[in-house]
């Protein structure tokens, strides 16, 4: 990746960065912050992964317009990088589009969000962030990254540079400690936003989920820590307007339609969020019947991710979708653990199929998760007839 950008022109060598590492809650993070950047008056570049429905998602300039990059310009960019480094995996050539991007954009900041890991990942050729941003770090990617928490940790904390502070939200003392040690060994102020929750209890966030509340947090700490000069209206006001689709999305629902969820929980500690999430919001709005739809990628936990779905969610009806995606996970052995459970579950040959089955059948709700890819194909059908 360094040499791919040395062969660019060095793109990256003058944006103000402010970098995001973590297991879940990076990508709403990173929008957050954003949000507070913008609401303050500056312009942020953007730069998130995976995408939902479209790849420009991936690089976005917040200026009031929230833009994202033009489908053309991001195939020449893209083409750019290719013929400068054949070899360049896909990520890389997207990293390097985006830093070409911003470098000619020239927005105030770019807040840019890892894509696997951190010590290892394309986006940390920026030498000198602003602030390093760690948000919950779990057992996720365990084939690249480690079999253990610690493991993961280690690779997260790669992001941490000689005298930039640090931010994180972790709870898991275990995994702080290797932060803040990390911290400590190269000159960085240590900043906790999990503990700093009661500062941020009063925001109505429009992204809902307690966890939420620590992505808000770790964001508005984030800004702060890297000195950028923001006002408490501007936090407030970025927070509370910040939305990132896919992530417990409300697309509709109400006045006699079910409301339909999209959320891209992909690993275990998000699909335990997403429970607790989906458990506050059935029981305000009285809901009794839901179709669950479920499909994964196979290098995920989906055992422990199905069994946390069916111990969690009392009274819902289970369907496994395939996703149009190499590595996603057949329908067939989603059902089977589903059945090892204890619960039924239908097989659906595609997503379109998942679709109908549960838009055909009498629920109130309907909730699709598992995957942001499952999420996006899911949320294309159903604005496409809403």
């Amino acid at each position: 990746m360094k040499a791919l950008l040395e062969a660019l022109g060095n793109p990256e060598k003058d944006l103000k960065v402010l970098h995001i590492a973590g297991t879940n809650g990076k990508g709403s993070t990173a929008v957050m912050t954003a949000s507070i950047l913008e609401e303050a008056g500056y312009t942020a570049g953007l730069y998130i992964s995976p995408h939902l429905e479209d790849e420009c998602e991936r690089v976005q300039i917040w200026d009031g317009t929230h833009h994202l990059i033009d489908q053309v310009e991001f195939d020449a960019l893209k083409a750019k990088a290719k013929e400068a480094s054949p070899d360049a995996t896909v990520f890389e050539i997207y990293t390097a589009a985006a830093y070409m991007y911003f470098a000619e954009k020239r927005p105030d900041y770019v807040v840019l969000e890892t894509g696997l890991g951190g010590r290892l990942d394309s986006t940390n050729t920026i030498e000198k962030p602003l602030v390093s941003v760690i948000t919950q770090v779990g057992l996720d990617h365990t084939a690249e990254l480690g079999s253990t928490i610690f493991k993961i940790a280690r690779e997260k904390a790669g992001i941490i540079k000689e005298g930039v502070p640090v931010v994180s939200q972790t709870e898991d003392m275990n995994v702080g400690n290797i932060l803040r040690r990390t911290a400590e060994e190269k000159g960085c102020r240590f900043i906790d936003a999990s503990s700093m929750l009661d500062k941020y209890r009063g925001l109505d966030l429009a992204m809902k989920g307690a966890h939420q509340l620590r992505n808000a947090a770790t964001a508005a700490e984030a800004v702060m820590a890297a000195g950028i000069e923001v006002s408490d209206e501007a936090i407030e006001n970025g927070l509370e307007n910040a939305v990132l689709p896919g992530r417990f999305e409300i697309l509709g629902g109400g006045d006699g339609e079910p409301y339909f969820i999209v959320d891209g929980s992909h690993n275990p500690d998000a699909i335990e969020a997403l429970i607790d999430t989906f458990g506050a919001f059935s029981h305000t709005n009285k809901i009794k019947r839901t179709m669950v739809i479920f499909g994964c990628m196979k290098d995920k936990n989906s055992t422990r991710m199905v069994q946390y779905l069916t111990g969690g969610l009392r009274g819902c009806t289970f369907a496994a979708a395939a996703v149009g995606y190499g590595r996603a996970e057949s329908p067939e052995r989603i059902a089977g653990l589903f059945s090892a459970s204890g619960r039924g579950c239908y097989i659906c040959d595609d997503v379109e199929d998942a679709y109908r089955t549960a838009m055909n059948g009498n629920y109130q709700c309907i909730l699709v998760t598992g995957s942001i890819y499952l999420a996006g194909e899911m949320r294309t059908l159903y604005l496409q007839e809403h």
